[in-house]
């Protein structure tokens, strides 16, 4: 009696292991199907490769690239990334428009994004924050790139992503 008492205590530990690692599988794919529809919604944009990975980008008004932006206007900028449950709560923002060979800084409010503003977020297995950029009055009516790097408090680059814009007058 006792040989088939521990027989069914194997019989029952296999099964256990087995859900755990089909539990397992499914939360996986479920975070990994989650990731690609926010992909396939993302504004189209070029990731530097920093330290986080940036899973989505919205840009206000923006529906494709290159994003048309207006002289002097304020567009507020969204972004979904993954920070590896490392619990990011402060980011500062340094945002350049690139045209030709020239660089120029943007203003972004908030800036910092931290617990004051309300910007920076906690969403399902990663963060979201956003920020204003404004569009400057004397930047050139032409094509270029709008680069965006958010850093942590110790300066260290954590993301970075590249958009085609055209400045409108």
């Amino acid at each position: 009696m006792r040989g088939y008492f521990v027989y069914y205590l194997k019989i029952l530990w296999a099964i256990c292991l087995i859900g755990q690692s089909l539990a397992s599988a499914i939360k996986i794919t479920r975070d990994d199907a989650y990731k690609k529809l926010l992909a396939l919604r993302s504004l189209p944009f070029e990731d530097c490769g920093e330290y986080y990975r940036v899973n989505y980008l919205n840009i206000d008004s923006c529906t494709k690239v290159p994003c048309s932006m207006a002289r002097n206007s304020s567009v507020k900028v969204t972004v979904l990334f993954d920070d590896n449950g490392s619990g990011v709560t402060f980011l500062k923002h340094e945002v350049r428009w690139v045209f030709t060979y020239v660089k120029s800084n943007a203003a972004i409010t908030p800036d910092p994004c931290d617990g004051d503003h309300n910007c920076l977020l906690n969403v399902n297995d990663g963060k979201s924050y956003w920020a204003n950029i404004y569009v400057n009055k004397t930047l050139p009516l032409m094509s270029g790139t709008m680069l965006w790097e958010a850093k942590n408090a110790k300066n260290q680059n954590l993301i970075c992503f590249e958009v085609p814009v055209v400045i409108t007058a």
